[in-house]
């Protein structure tokens, strides 16, 4: 557990940070804390500590005073700063002294929390061997571009971060790239050690933002999953994704001559920074298609569903098969993929593997939107695409199918007595009143408990925050609106809770990958293909 120490002057901020900070979740613990800098000085100069949190502005010794002078005693500390002045003098002045974050008070708890677990985690990652930290990210510009293609963070801060990091904001449309290096599906005998893997992977990551940022095409950082992001920006929808993808075969191309395959997946062209996210959250979905293309393909969304014709994936009526996986049905859901793999003319082996991919895919992806906790949800692609490899008839692919579609039944079976009385009641709450105005603030007023014990909470026990539940539930039933009824969207918006219509667009791309009306047209295509069928 990593030792955290706060510093205020401020009792509200400072009880307030003590109570309701669940410090052990974050992997650290409350070691001590004051009320000026002098007094923290006089009980960190011997004994330090992990993690300092301190406002910038006290009266006895302000924050950037404490952090030079515990600095050359304690080199390894981490330095978070609280402040109520959003200028950039005190912000630059800490960045000289190395600080991981400033936060602007009133603190918001999620990004205190976040930064914290990141901090934790760069310091785990700095004991590990010496070649593993040989070109360190900048930790304020990859928590910002983490933040910023997550959606984390609010818009008037992103703008002055980018500013602050000298990051263009003002451009018209934007695009991500995910860059991945591809694995071995099976480690020989004794396979190669964790940390040469990740050393391989940094070699990965030096060339991509060398080749990007070094041409000022792009920036480069990697996410929390350890995949290569990189945002690209431009004037215009056509000539970005043009660019874009010349680019990316470059460096496709320069990491080839170095024996490295990668899978590389391009989001959509969105307009403005803030637009950003959607086209690195479609970038991460398609890396899940790598398994169903040539290798060294770049996928972009528009390869994936050309507009001239229906997607490869329609011909399988995904949404009729999460219907029988989510009615619990193992016999209808036997007989869909009895159905799927009934190949009277000869097909491509690839053609064939590829729809037990597609339907892996989706059988994971109903888990995780259903049972957020259990193993199949968040089980890695190995071990439930090893077998089905192997497979050396249809009837034996078909069965590997079948099982992992009847654990998902089981999983999906299973009573929620996983889950505390009091996230019970706000899962059932959802469920049953998305269509309401709803907040951690209006339920914790309803159920009497704290608002942000009440959102730790729901995270801890369910894996997700509660606006990323409930959005996703809600995006869940507008889906079924746009499959199942001529409602138009600004009707569905409100029925499914969205009062503002292009909020309501944004969070579906966001959820779904496509806009609403491109998602029911998918539906029609589909349909149509059927009936032809």
């Amino acid at each position: 557990m990593r030792s955290v120490f706060i510093v205020d002057d401020e009792p509200f901020i400072l009880e307030g940070l003590n109570n309701v900070v669940e410090w052990e979740e974050l992997g650290t613990t409350l070691c001590g804390k004051a009320y000026d800098g002098k007094e923290a000085f006089e009980q960190l100069r011997e004994t330090g500590c992990d993690i300092l949190i301190t406002d910038i502005m006290m009266r006895e010794m302000d924050g950037l005073e404490l952090i030079r002078r515990l600095k050359p005693l304690h080199p390894h500390m981490k330095f978070i700063v609280l402040s109520g002045y959003n200028e950039f003098n005190y912000v630059k002045e800490g960045m000289k002294l190395g600080i991981e974050n400033y936060l602007l008070k009133p603190v918001n708890m999620k990004e205190l929390a976040e930064t914290i677990q990141s901090t934790v985690q760069k310091m785990d990652n700095a004991e590990r061997p010496a070649y593993w930290n040989a070109e360190e990210l900048d930790i304020l510009r990859d928590n910002v571009m983490n933040r910023w293609a997550t959606g984390r963070i609010d818009p008037a801060e992103l703008k002055n971060r980018l500013e602050f990091l000298d990051i263009p904001s003002d451009r018209s449309c934007y695009a991500a790239a995910v860059v991945r290096e591809i694995a071995e599906m099976e480690e020989p005998a004794g396979a190669t050690p964790w940390y040469k893997a990740e050393a391989d992977n940094r070699k990965v990551y030096s060339l991509c933002r060398e080749m990007t940022e070094g041409g000022g095409s792009g920036i480069c950082f990697c996410d929390t999953e350890g995949d290569i992001v990189i945002v690209y920006a431009g004037s215009d929808p056509e000539s970005l994704q043009a660019g874009s993808l010349e680019r990316l075969e470059q460096i496709r191309h320069a990491l080839k001559g170095r024996q490295i395959d990668v899978m590389m997946t391009l989001g959509s062209m969105e307009s403005g920074y803030l637009g950003m996210p959607q086209s690195y959250s479609q970038a991460k979905r398609l890396q899940e298609y790598f398994l169903t293309h040539e290798e060294g393909e770049i996928i972009t969304a528009s390869r994936m569903s050309p507009p001239d014709e229906p997607p490869a994936w329609a011909a399988l009526d995904t949404l009729e098969y999460e219907k029988r996986l989510l009615a619990r049905n193992k016999t209808a859901v036997d007989e869909y993929i009895d159905q799927a793999f009934n190949v009277k003319t000869a097909v491509p082996v690839a053609r064939i593997h590829n729809m037990a991919v597609e339907l892996v895919l989706c059988t994971k992806q109903v888990v995780k939107e259903n049972k957020l906790n259990f193993e199949l949800a968040t089980s890695g692609y190995k071990q439930l695409f090893t077998a089905l490899f192997k497979a050396q008839t249809i009837a034996r692919l078909a069965q590997h199918v079948k099982f992992i579609a009847h654990a998902a039944i089981d999983y999906l079976s299973v009573d929620e007595d996983e889950f505390s009385p009091v996230v019970k009641q706000v899962l059932h709450q959802i469920r049953t009143k998305y269509a309401e105005e709803m907040s951690l603030k209006t339920l914790g007023h309803e159920f009497n408990v704290h608002p942000f014990y009440l959102g730790q909470l729901f995270q801890k026990e369910t894996g997700v925050s509660f606006s990323d539940y409930l959005n996703s539930h809600r995006i869940k039933q507008a889906k079924a609106l746009l499959t199942d009824t001529p409602m138009k969207t600004s009707e569905i918006s409100r029925r499914v809770g969205y009062l503002e219509p292009g909020y309501f667009y944004r969070q579906f791309k966001k959820y779904a990958g496509v806009s609403p009306t491109e998602y029911r047209n998918r539906v029609k295509m589909s349909a149509c293909r059927d009936e032809q069928a």
